[in-house]
């Protein structure tokens, strides 16, 4: 693993768009994260590997599930640790798979955790990954490891939870902000507010 300077570049790959430009979002707002590459395919992944043009990641962040057309998680991983061997794997995914936690283990991943149980804390996700020594896990991946690396030490980061401090109105105006990419003209027009008042909100929640 190499050593990492802030901001942390990050390449993403997700079949899924808007999940692909929610974490797009959080790592671009987060100084100490910012994004090098979106991919929407595995194949996409390794074409942006191989040019030469293009920034190369400290970290890819992987989607474990995808179509029936793609190579299967073992097949990617492999490929993408051969093309990158500097770069650092993190996996996400939607159910937690055996094989594809299986397929992240054999192929030296950083880290497995569930997008339900990360949700917003993706950045601070990647960045223990990056710190610790062991295989960083989402709480419900725990039971998921029985057999499959009986030896494997890791570290189970918390399931993210909202800071009770965040109202509906910051929350709202964050997903109107972030998840759906709206001005803060038109999220201020529509929450009825002034336009510095959803930049308030928005500093507010990432606090």
């Amino acid at each position: 693993m190499t050593k990492i300077q802030h901001p942390t570049r990050i390449l993403l790959m997700d079949d899924d768009f808007h999940a692909l430009k929610w974490n797009t979002a959080i790592c671009m707002r987060d100084p100490r994260s910012t994004v090098v590459g979106e991919c929407e395919s595995p194949d996409a992944l390794l074409a942006h590997l191989d040019d030469g043009s293009s920034e190369q990641p400290d970290v890819i962040v992987i989607d474990t599930e995808y179509g029936a057309d793609y190579p299967n998680v073992e097949a990617l991983l492999s490929t993408v640790r051969k093309v990158a061997p500097q770069a650092n794997l993190l996996c996400l995914s939607q159910y937690g798979h055996p094989k594809a936690l299986e397929a992240a283990i054999n192929n030296e991943a950083l880290c497995f955790v569930l997008k339900s149980e990360v949700r917003i804390a993706i950045v601070p996700a990647i960045l223990q990954a990056l710190k610790l020594e062991n295989f960083v896990i989402s709480p419900a991946v725990a039971d998921k490891l029985n057999g499959l690396a009986p030896r494997l030490a890791v570290h189970t980061i918390p399931v993210w939870k909202p800071n009770p401090n965040l109202t509906p109105q910051i929350m709202k105006s964050f997903w109107l902000r972030v998840f759906f990419g709206m001005r803060a003209s038109l999220a201020a027009e529509e929450m009825f507010v002034e336009t510095a008042t959803v930049e308030r909100y928005i500093n507010q929640a990432y606090k």
